[in-house]
């Protein structure tokens, strides 16, 4: 199997003073979309208070791998 990051990124909605990292958080994450190898997920991270403070999205390969030739 081959695996691949294709793109990822995350957004942080909060400034950095309101954001506890020492605290506990939920991650909500789906996968909307997925085929020909290629999938996409999307997450969203809220505090206990359930307040958005941050959202991920982050696309993937996943394939066989292709069988070397010999000569």
């Amino acid at each position: 199997m081959q695996a691949a990051s294709l793109s990822h990124s995350m957004y942080f909605l909060r400034p950095p003073s309101e954001l506890r990292l020492d605290e506990w958080h939920c991650l909500s994450a789906t996968s909307p979309a997925a085929g020909g190898g290629r999938g996409f997920v999307a997450a969203e991270i809220f505090t206990r208070d359930g307040v958005l403070v941050a959202s991920a999205h982050q696309e993937g390969l996943i394939r066989k791998r292709r069988e070397k030739r010999r000569v």
